[in-house]
C-alpha cells in the first residue's frame, strides 16, 4: 500500500471535516484508522490548528450553545458525551461556566413542560414516574429532576373512552362489583351474621373496596328479602 503524503493526509482531514467539526481527538483517530503515520498526523493536527480547523474550545462553546436550543440534554449527559468525543477533562472544568445551574434549570424545565403534554391523561403517579424517568435518562441531577416535577401541577386526569369502551369499562366495574358482594355475603354469613348486622357488615366491607355510597345501598335494596333485613 502506498504511503499517505502529507497533502493526502490534509485533504482527508480536511474532507473529513466538511460534514461536521470534529474534535481533536476525533480526527486523530479517523487518521489512525486511516493508517497515515504518526507523524504526519502531528504535522496536519497542527496545520488544522493553525487554520482553526480544529478548535475544542470552539467546539465546546458550540456545542452547548446547540445543546441549549437543539438537545436540550442535562449536565451529565453532556459531560458523558463529550468525554467520548475526546474533550479534556480540564476543558470540561469549563462546562459549568458556559452551561450554568440556571441554564440547566430551565432546559429540564422546559424538557418537563414539553413531555407533560404528551402525558394528557395519565394519573399524577404516572406523569411524576415517567417524567423522573426521562429526565434522568437525559442527564440532568436528580434534586433538580425532583424539584421540577414538585414545582408542576400534576392532576390527576380521566382518560378519554370512546362509548364502546365506556360501556365495556362499566360492564366490568358491575360484574366487579357483583362478585365482591357475593363474596362478603358468603362470609359474613358464615360467622353467623343475620338480618341487620349481616347488611352493615357487607356495607362496610364494599366501601372499604372503594365502592360508592348510593351503588352499595341500591344493591342492599335489591337483595333486603334476601338477607332477612325486614
Amino acid at each position: 500500500m502506498a504511503e499517505i503524503t502529507r497533502e493526502k493526509a490534509m485533504d482527508m482531514a480536511v474532507k473529513y471535516l466538511s460534514f461536521k467539526s470534529r474534535t481533536s481527538s476525533e480526527m486523530v483517530e479517523y487518521l489512525k484508522k486511516k493508517n497515515v503515520d504518526d507523524n504526519i498526523i502531528t504535522d496536519v493536527m497542527k496545520k488544522l490548528g493553525e487554520y482553526r480547523y480544529i478548535d475544542d474550545v470552539v467546539y465546546l462553546k458550540n456545542y452547548v450553545e446547540n445543546n441549549r436550543h437543539l438537545n436540550y440534554y442535562g449536565s451529565r449527559r453532556m459531560t458523558q458525551d463529550l468525554k467520548k468525543r475526546g474533550i479534556s477533562d480540564d476543558l470540561l472544568l469549563s462546562l459549568e461556566d458556559l452551561f450554568s445551574k440556571e441554564d440547566e434549570y430551565q432546559c429540564c424545565q422546559m424538557v418537563a413542560k414539553k413531555n407533560l403534554r404528551v402525558l394528557k391523561g395519565q394519573t399524577s403517579v404516572q406523569k411524576k414516574k415517567k417524567l423522573y424517568d426521562k429526565l434522568g435518562r437525559m442527564g440532568y441531577p436528580t434534586e433538580m429532576v425532583l424539584e421540577i416535577i414538585r414545582s408542576l401541577v400534576l392532576e390527576d386526569e380521566p382518560l378519554e373512552l370512546s362509548e364502546d369502551e365506556l360501556v365495556f369499562e362499566k360492564k366490568k366495574l358491575s360484574e366487579k362489583f357483583d362478585r365482591d358482594y357475593e363474596k362478603y355475603r358468603r362470609t359474613h354469613s358464615n360467622k353467623g351474621a343475620v338480618g341487620k348486622e349481616l347488611v352493615f357488615k357487607i356495607k362496610k366491607s364494599l366501601m372499604g373496596r372503594g365502592y360508592s355510597y348510593a351503588l352499595i345501598n341500591e344493591k342492599l335494596e335489591a337483595k333486603r328479602e334476601e338477607l332477612g333485613d325486614e
